[in-house]
C-alpha cells in the first residue's frame, strides 16, 4: 500500500508554463522485517560503540543509556571519575526503559519487554507483552513527499527503517496552498529518568506515554506486568514526570495535570498553555519548571522557560518565563534548576524564589541533551558521551566524561 505525505520540500523548482511547476521531492520507501525476527533479536549482546545517544536512566549505581531504535547500553557508573561500560541489551524499536526492585521494563515498538537486572552486566528476558503498546515507526531523515509502503503487512510485519530517492514531480500551481509540513516524530527501590522520558514508574504502576494517550501497567506482579487501561491526552504527548500523586504530562501545546487517585485510570485535573514547542517538565514542590523549544518541527521560532505555579492542581499559571535559545531536558535539586540550551551551553538558575527564578551561570562548551541531578552527583548527556559533574558554590565541576562510542 502507499501513504502520501503532503511536506513542505526546501529545493528548487523551475516553471513548466504559467499554470504547472516541477519539483524535487523526497519518497521515504519502508523497510520491513517479519514480527517473528524483530522479536527474536531481542536479549544481551557484547558491548559496542553507541549509534545515536537518546533516553538516559538512572538506577542505583548505573546509568542506563538508550542507543536509538538499537537498544541499551549498561554503564557501571559507581566510581564517577571512571565510568565503565558492562553490557548491552538488543531491543530494536527501542526508546524508553524504567526499573524497579531489580526489573527493567522496555518498549521495542509495539511490545513490552521485562527483563531480570539482577546481574546488570548481564540482564535475562523474563516477560514480553505482544502488542500491547501502540505501533511506532522510524523518524524520517528529512522532509517527505511520500512514503512508499510496498507490500507491507502490519499484521505480521514492522516497519524497520527507510529508504530514500527523489524524484521530480509536476504541480499546478493553485496546489501550492496544499502543501502543508508533516514530520515523524514508591515501594522498593525504583530508578530515575531524565526528563524527556516517556516511561515512569510511581508506586505500583508503569506508565507509557504514546503521542496521545497514557498507558497503566499494574507492576504489584513485578515481572509480569498487567495493562489496566488508558486514557487519552486529547493533545500531542511527548514526556511524563511524577510527583507525588500526580502526573505532569508535557505536549507541544502544555501541560497536562492528572490525578492518581486511581492509579490505573489517571484523571485530568487541569493544564496550562504556552507557546506552541517541545516540551519537557519537572516538579519540586509546589512550581513546575517547563522547557519549551521552538523551530524545526517544534512549533515557533520563540524558545523559553516557564515556571507553573501549581499550588492548586486544579489551577496552575504561569509565573515567569524567560526567553532561552534551544532547551532541552532540565532538572531540579534543592534551590538548583539545571537546563540545557542544546548548542548554546548549559545553564544554571538559583530558584529559592521561583517566582524569580535568576540565571546565575552559563556554561557555553557544553551541549547537553537530557540530565539527572543525582543526590551525590550530576549525570548529563550529548553528542554521544556521558558526562558526570559535582555540585559547586557557583554551579557544577567536571568529574568525567565518558565517550560512549
Amino acid at each position: 500500500m502507499k501513504k502520501l505525505l503532503f511536506v513542505l520540500v526546501l529545493v528548487s523548482f523551475w516553471s513548466c508554463s504559467d499554470d504547472t511547476y516541477t519539483q524535487e521531492v523526497l519518497i521515504a520507501t519502508a523497510q520491513t522485517t517479519t514480527k517473528a525476527e524483530f522479536r527474536a533479536s531481542v536479549g544481551p549482546g557484547p558491548v559496542q560503540q553507541i549509534s545515536e545517544s537518546g533516553k538516559i536512566y538512572a538506577y542505583g549505581q548505573y546509568v542506563l543509556v538508550n542507543d536509538k531504535y538499537k537498544g541499551i547500553h549498561i554503564i557501571d557508573n559507581s566510581d564517577p571519575a571512571n565510568p565503565a561500560k558492562i553490557g548491552f541489551i538488543n531491543i530494536p524499536g527501542n526508546v524508553d526503559m524504567a526499573v524497579k526492585n531489580n526489573i527493567l521494563y522496555a518498549d521495542s515498538w509495539l511490545d513490552l519487554y521485562v527483563f531480570d537486572f539482577t546481574d546488570p552486566a548481564n540482564p535475562s528476558l523474563i516477560n514480553r507483552l505482544e502488542d500491547v503498546l501502540p505501533e511506532r515507526q522510524p523518524d524520517f531523515e528529512g522532509l517527505i513527499w511520500e512514503v512508499d509502503y510496498g507490500e507491507y503487512d502490519p499484521a505480521s510485519e514492522v516497519v524497520v527503517g527507510w529508504t530514500y530517492t527523489t524524484e521530480l514531480r509536476e504541480f499546478d500551481r493553485g496546489d501550492e496552498a496544499t502543501i502543508d509540513v508533516l514530520s515523524s516524530d514508591a515501594g522498593g527501590q525504583t530508578g530515575t529518568g531524565g526528563s524527556l522520558a516517556r516511561f515512569n514508574i510511581t508506586g505500583e504502576y508503569l506508565y507509557v506515554v504514546d503521542s496521545f494517550r497514557i498507558f497503566s501497567f499494574q507492576i504489584s506482579d513485578l515481572d509480569n506486568p498487567q495493562l489496566r487501561g488508558e486514557v487519552s491526552v486529547g493533545a500531542n504527548v511527548e514526556t511524563i514526570f511524577s510527583d507525588g500523586d500526580y502526573l505532569y504530562i508535557g505536549s507541544p501545546v502544555g501541560m497536562f495535570i492528572y490525578g492518581l487517585s486511581n492509579p490505573g485510570d489517571p484523571n485530568f485535573l487541569s493544564s496550562v498553555t504556552h507557546i506552541t514547542g517541545c516540551d519537557p517538565v519537572v516538579v519540586q514542590g509546589d512550581y513546575a519548571f517547563v522547557t519549551v523549544r521552538g523551530g524545526n518541527w517544534c512549533g515557533q521560532p520563540d524558545s523559553l522557560l516557564d515556571v507553573v505555579d501549581i499550588t492548586d492542581r486544579s489551577n496552575p499559571f504561569i509565573v515567569k518565563s524567560e526567553v532561552m535559545n534551544e532547551p532541552y531536558g532540565l532538572g531540579v535539586k534543592g534551590n538548583r534548576l539545571y537546563v540545557s540550551d542544546g548548542s548554546f551551553g548549559f545553564a544554571v538558575y538559583d530558584i529559592t524564589n521561583p517566582v524569580e527564578a535568576n540565571r546565575i551561570i552559563t556554561y557555553n562548551d557544553l551541549e547537553i541533551y537530557d540530565v539527572i541531578p543525582m543526590e551525590q552527583w550530576m549525570i548529563m548527556i550529548g553528542n554521544n558521551t556521558l558526562y558526570n559533574y559535582e555540585y559547586t558554590d557557583e554551579g557544577i565541576g567536571l568529574i568525567a566524561s565518558f565517550s560512549l562510542n
